[in-house]
């Protein structure tokens, strides 16, 4: 609802940056006091460290090309402050990058991404908190009792030009990866990274459906939204691995 947070002598801070670095910063800590991540030597706990930043700092990249992609944007200084963040499109990058990093520092990739699902889903909830104060990746009009109205001057009053009620899509996201990371805490998974990556490529894809800001197109079609795509393929890409996976498991064991 705060797009910036005075912090006085004329100073502000872009809520959705605060938001988004507290998410991290409490997503490395809660890291820390993981058992499984414990249990690591120093020199592995090091090289995790070194694949989440570089991870981190490429996910906001991608996440800023494929925005402007998808926006068809062009990529120059002048067009810096119209392009914004796509997080599908940053979490994936991000993650490519991060499975390159622990396959050259020779650490395993799934049961090292199983011990980052919990941290995962609190930046992700911070970060949704952030978009929320912010007022983008806002949803559709609604009669319903979650509809919220955002103040004049914000995206969506921008965006309707009146005072209205609008889904919370960046609430509904929150509350989603905080059920799952509930769920993580309360039920012991042997995957939570592909529970994490699939549960949310679908509930984005439904997510997707009454949100109502700009989010550009992909693939010369505007049936589905940019993000949809990405979950779509995602949803098949992590789906061919599992049994993929199984079918090498089954292989092993009879062996």
């Amino acid at each position: 609802m705060l797009r910036y947070l005075d912090i006085g002598n004329n100073n502000f801070i872009p809520s959705y940056n605060l938001f988004v670095g507290f998410g991290i910063a409490m997503a490395m800590l809660f890291l820390q006091y993981q058992k499984p991540f414990k249990t690591k030597t120093d020199n592995e706990k090091h090289k995790i460290h070194l694949s989440l930043i570089v991870s981190i700092l490429v996910g906001f990249i991608g996440a800023f090309i494929f925005d402007a992609y998808s926006q068809n944007i062009a990529l120059t200084f002048d067009n810096l402050n119209q392009i914004g963040l796509t997080f599908l499109g940053g979490l994936l990058s991000g993650l490519m990058i991060l499975v390159i990093c622990l396959k050259l520092a020779s650490l395993p990739i799934l049961p090292t991404l199983n011990i980052l699902a919990m941290p995962f889903c609190i930046a992700h909830f911070f970060g949704r908190l952030g978009c929320f104060m912010a007022g983008c990746c806002f949803g559709s009009p609604t009669k319903s009792f979650l509809g919220v109205t955002f103040p004049i001057d914000s995206l969506p009053h921008n965006h309707y030009h009146e005072l209205i009620k609008i889904h919370p899509t960046q609430l509904y996201e929150s509350a989603f990866v905080l059920c799952l990371f509930v769920f993580f805490t309360k039920f012991k998974t042997s995957n939570q990274f592909y529970i994490y990556i699939l549960t949310y490529s679908v509930f984005r894809f439904i997510i997707e459906f009454i949100r109502a800001d700009e989010r550009g197109t992909v693939l010369n079609q505007d049936i589905f939204s940019p993000s949809q795509i990405i979950s779509l393929l995602t949803v098949i890409l992590f789906t061919a691995l599992i049994i993929t996976n199984k079918q090498f498991q089954k292989q092993t064991i009879n062996l």
